[in-house]
């Protein structure tokens, strides 16, 4: 993750757990796979929410900044949501993309 993108915390002075940090990492690093070729991570954010824990990832796909989003009870909860959301994201944005080219 070094030089590319930003990992931003929650708002309002939360701590972070070194553990929790790892694993934001391993987010990111998830989140590049998922997203795959041609695709450039940009930031990832943990938010709260009123029922957990929100994930917001933002990318680069082609000549558009992206972003996807979800939330679950936990970080774990979470990044399973966050998972399913990108690749669904990246498909409907691909399309968009090859649509908008005609």
């Amino acid at each position: 993750m070094p030089g590319r993108g930003t990992l931003r915390r929650m708002a309002g002075g939360d701590t972070l757990t070194d553990a929790d940090a790892r694993y934001l990492e391993q987010i990111w690093d998830d989140c590049e796979e998922c997203l795959g070729p041609d695709t450039e991570l940009l930031d990832l954010a943990r938010e709260p929410a009123d029922d957990g824990v929100r994930l917001v990832v933002r990318y680069r796909l082609g000549k558009h900044d992206r972003e996807s989003a979800a939330t679950g009870e936990s970080l774990l909860a979470a990044h399973s949501v966050l998972r399913a959301r990108i690749v669904l994201d990246r498909l409907r944005f691909g399309m968009s993309d090859i649509i908008d080219r005609d």
